[in-house]
């Protein structure tokens, strides 16, 4: 897995469901608004990539794998 470009992120996290529910400094948290996860997904802008110990803290949260991430990066 290598660092994501953050635009292609927040398309992923979109495309998953979740929205912005709002921003505090340079975190922009999301969380779905149908099922709430038991905590909301947090992306630092201040990167201009996600990197990867933030992609798979996020993926434990979402409850995805590795690799079906990659399957869904890769569409986007």
């Amino acid at each position: 897995m290598k660092p994501v470009p953050i635009k292609k992120f927040r398309k992923f996290l979109k495309s998953i469901g979740l929205t912005l529910i709002r921003t505090e400094s340079s975190h922009e948290i999301y969380n779905s608004t149908d099922k709430p996860l038991l905590r909301p997904v947090t992306v630092d802008s201040n990167y201009s990539e996600v990197p990867i110990l933030h992609i798979k803290t996020n993926l434990r949260t979402i409850g995805m794998s590795s690799k079906e991430f990659k399957d869904k990066i890769k569409n986007l």
